[in-house]
């Protein structure tokens, strides 16, 4: 299993943001990732998990412990007319045009969604009106609490916008069956080309950063993007953390920006959302590492549900 020493998180993340880990684990089997879980468990030792990278913020503090990055648990097997299953670390735009050459449709909307299957199960990922939860046959699990691996169907959790009552702290994907139904590659292709275009042109997707900042507020009918585009608050800078010009609901690093930055930017656009909309944006970008109460308010004050390893501190 490839492992790295005191090595920033950063790089592994699509904000290039992220303090220096005591230790990161790749695990290329189900096998080592459960071996690996069993010697942080009984040695008591602090871990946290990555896939992909998007979504997260990393604190820009050193983060202690080992994390896990599952990357590696990264094959996709097709196992019925219209059955696939993939490991929890492969690459959603991977998975989507692996369905398309063999003529299954269903993940046309995983185009140039940045995340990894694991991630997409916990956050319910989703785009152009379709989202994970739509394809989920089952999701194989390693409980840490019960200490065993289960299979889930959809049933077992619950899903909604851009979350579910999956813990990752408490139930580690490792792979996934998704439901497919048949179509030309042609047909899905087109539809796949017309995902990604629209994601390249309303999207800054060259840029570095975590993906949407906020989930869209159910008290309004109105996405977050574009209450916070009426605001006027795109090009909004703290440090190298600003705003993105093209879509207002997306912070990019500028280059330097650190995880302190981001999360005074975020708590300068919620307190300004509520003033004029009388609404507590709720952040969809999940932390992982040590943060200052301060910084971590723009969760524990928005979002109830939140279930992503990270530590508090005065």
């Amino acid at each position: 299993m490839k492992t790295l020493e005191k090595t920033e998180v950063g790089q592994f993340t699509t904000m290039k943001i992220g303090g220096i880990a005591d230790e990161i684990c790749f695990p290329s089997t189900t096998e080592e990732l459960v071996e690996l879980m069993n010697k942080l468990i009984s040695t008591n030792e602090p871990w946290s998990l990555i896939g992909g990278g998007s979504n997260i913020l990393v604190s820009s503090h050193d983060i202690p412990g080992t994390v896990i990055c599952t990357t590696g648990l990264n094959w996709i097997e097709k196992i019925g007319p219209d059955l696939l299953t993939a490991g929890a670390g492969v690459r959603l735009p991977r998975l989507s045009a692996y369905a398309s050459k063999l003529s299954l449709s269903g993940m046309e909307f995983y185009e140039g969604i940045p995340g990894t299957v694991g991630g997409a199960i916990v956050m319910n990922a989703g785009a152009h009106g379709s989202c994970t939860s739509q394809i989920l046959e089952t999701v194989t699990v390693l409980n840490i609490k019960k200490w065993k691996i289960e299979v889930l169907t959809p049933k077992d959790i619950v899903f909604g916008y851009r979350i579910s009552t999956m813990n990752p702290q408490e139930q580690i994907v490792l792979s996934a069956k998704f439901r497919m139904v048949s179509d030309t590659e042609a047909a899905i292709r087109t539809r796949m080309k017309a995902n990604n275009l629209a994601r390249q042109n309303t999207q800054p997707i060259k840029d570095r950063s975590a993906g949407c900042t906020f989930k869209n507020p159910i008290e309004l009918n109105m996405p977050a993007g574009k209450i916070l585009d009426l605001i006027g608050v795109k090009n909004w800078k703290v440090g190298d953390a600003q705003v993105s010009s093209v879509h207002a609901n997306f912070i990019i690093n500028l280059g330097g920006a650190n995880s302190q930055d981001v999360c005074e930017l975020i708590n300068k656009l919620q307190e300004t959302a509520f003033e004029k909309y009388n609404v507590l944006l709720k952040p969809e970008i999940k932390p992982l590492g040590v943060f200052k109460e301060s910084e971590a308010i723009i969760w524990t004050n928005a979002d109830q549900t939140l279930n992503s390893s990270f530590i508090i501190t005065k």
